[in-house]
């Protein structure tokens, strides 16, 4: 019943308001017989961006078609729990710039993470992370200016954050081991240690590719 009425609440409101030209390369898509929504990139609240999010849409709560707080990214603002989607495809049919504020929604899965570092650059650089043997999932780093030399990018402290980062241990302490780099690749070694919840040793391997 719940799927039905958010199924029909997107088609009212669409219904309701013409469609503009698409813009946006990669919509969101709304599949009413499960009443799931994709994103190809969803940014959370201005920060990190992941890549194949698919929530469980239970209550699309107020939406709203040709909203002017959408911007260019799909987005959600926990402050105030707003969906903002340039383009959402329904039905085979794109809507621009929907917004749905107050949103009732359980997350089912998402992919690799995705940071912009805000610096102008032609680099991309992808980290992999090795955990005690277990990979965490990429971390994909837009516009992240790549190091001169081995020397530089072993002593990024931002790089080395990253690591702990995507290990799920910001708060660990990292102690390096190894570090290599030559020129578009980079790995570096090391143990993280925890002290909460509690203490262990955790072997890590990080690699780097500028691309």
């Amino acid at each position: 019943m719940m799927l039905r009425k958010t199924a029909a609440a997107f088609a009212f409101v669409a219904g309701a308001v013409m469609m503009l030209p698409a813009h946006a390369a990669d919509p969101a898509v709304f599949d009413a017989a499960t009443g799931r929504l994709r994103f190809p990139i969803l940014q959370i609240d201005g920060n990190l961006k992941f890549r194949d999010v698919v929530i469980q849409l239970v209550s699309p709560g107020q939406l709203r078609l040709n909203d002017s707080s959408v911007g260019a990214d799909i987005s959600f603002t926990s402050a105030g729990n707003v969906l903002r989607i340039p383009q959402l495809n329904f039905g085979g049919t794109l809507y621009p710039a929907v917004s749905l504020t107050g949103p009732g929604f359980s997350l089912v899965s998402f992919g690799d993470v995705v940071i912009d570092a805000g610096t102008p650059s032609n680099a991309t650089l992808d980290i992999r992370v090795t955990a005690q043997g277990t990979p965490v999932p990429l971390i994909t780093i837009n516009n992240m200016p790549k190091p001169a030399n081995q020397a530089a990018f072993c002593s990024d402290p931002a790089l080395q954050q990253t690591v702990l980062q995507n290990a799920g241990a910001a708060q660990a302490t990292w102690t390096m081991s190894t570090c290599t780099f030559s020129g578009n690749t980079g790995r570096m070694t090391g143990t993280l240690t925890l002290t909460t919840p509690v203490a262990a040793a955790v072997s890590i391997v990080a690699d780097f590719t500028y691309r």
